[in-house]
């Protein structure tokens, strides 16, 4: 971890957030689909990764539903 600046600058803790979402076509709800158990599993992305081979027709599961089904993603 780095050390704080010393200068007058104030620092603020921050927090990245990542998310894949969409509404499931099976329950209808709104889901982050980084929340499935297995989403990570196999697959490897790049932080903020996009308009790639691996980013577009993702394979996903719901993580509320279960259902599987394909997102493309938008940009």
């Amino acid at each position: 971890m780095s050390e704080l600046p010393t200068d007058d600058k104030k620092v603020v803790a921050a927090t990245w957030h990542i998310e894949l979402s969409c509404y499931c076509p099976a329950c209808g709800k709104y889901v982050d689909l980084l929340e499935a158990p297995d989403f990570w599993d196999g697959r490897h992305l790049d932080l903020c990764e996009h308009g790639t081979e691996r980013t577009e027709a993702v394979e996903v599961s719901c993580p509320l539903c279960a259902e599987d089904f394909t997102v493309k993603t938008e940009y």
